[in-house]
């Protein structure tokens, strides 16, 4: 393992940025490769074409409704998904509320949308000016804002857990397949096949989301309870929302007034100013042996 300085120069600001950013492409990623993500959105894109909201079942025929929806939505879902997880990150290593941080998302994206819209307005002539500039950002920045705030304040808990049942029809053949070890408990709430190699555990609400070597699974659990059933793994608490194999740590790296965890899998993990003399004695030991 080695250790770097990071240059004096970058605000601790935008070194929890980055992080941030990196966090949320990876998690972006992983709805990007889910089945209910494009089911939901595909969903949604055709429920607008068919009921024409804000007049444009009035002014469109459904294919041009169809377009029109396609072109707006598929981009600001995008965009409100990527700002609410790098907000809400960048709130969580800073101890700031969610609500704060998916307030700015809606907001944000809102101005983004908005302008997006008008863009689209060009190329899909409408019969008549339904509403007025004022009118359509009035109503954009109304429905951008509140669905982001709807959407962050309850998709952590209630997000479908189809993706973990579909690994459950395959547990009998891939347990298996495992060696017959005495195991901690933790590893019956974890889909068999992401292995046993635990990198890191972070807190997201009432849940808690493990990557292993193999992938990530959201399990819902508290962190405390997956820490004390962890106890014989080489790690520990470095971060109120955080929980790392000291053995899957690649690199570390100062910044002004904190420490950063570059962990084997790309993951930038923050470092508790609290913690950090007990991180940095528990890393010197585990290179020792």
């Amino acid at each position: 393992m080695t250790t770097q300085q990071e240059p004096t120069g970058q605000t601790e600001t935008l070194h929890l940025l980055r992080g941030s950013h990196d966090w949320a492409v990876n998690r972006f990623g992983q709805y990007l490769r889910s089945a209910r993500f494009w089911v939901a959105l595909i969903a949604s894109i055709l429920v607008s074409a068919v009921a024409g909201p804000f007049n444009t079942l009035a002014y469109m025929g459904f294919g041009t409704r169809l377009v029109y929806w396609l072109a707006l939505l598929l981009p600001a879902v995008f965009l409100q998904f990527y700002l609410s997880m790098i907000l809400r990150e960048f709130a969580r290593r800073t101890d700031r509320p969610w609500g704060l941080a998916a307030l700015a998302a809606g907001l944000l994206g809102a101005v983004v949308i908005l302008g997006w819209v008008q863009v689209i307005d060009e190329f899909i002539v409408l019969e008549a000016q339904v509403f007025t500039f004022s009118q359509e950002a009035f109503f954009v920045i109304t429905v951008v804002v509140s669905m982001t705030m709807l959407i962050n304040a309850f998709m952590p808990t209630l997000q479908p857990l189809w993706g973990m049942r579909r690994r459950a029809r395959r547990l009998p053949a891939i347990a298996a397949a495992l060696p017959d070890t005495s195991l901690s408990p933790f590893f019956d709430r974890l889909p068999a096949d992401l292995g046993r190699d635990v990198i890191c555990i972070r807190a997201a609400n009432h849940h808690i989301e493990v990557t292993t070597t193999r992938g990530h699974a959201r399990v819902l659990m508290r962190l405390a309870d997956a820490e004390a059933d962890l106890a014989d793994l080489p790690g520990m608490r470095v971060h109120r929302s955080w929980w790392v194999n000291l053995g899957q740590v690649a690199t570390t790296e100062s910044r002004q007034g904190g420490l950063d965890l570059i962990l084997t899998s790309g993951t930038r993990v923050p470092v508790s100013r609290a913690l950090r003399a007990a991180v940095q004695a528990r890393l010197e030991l585990t290179d020792q042996r």
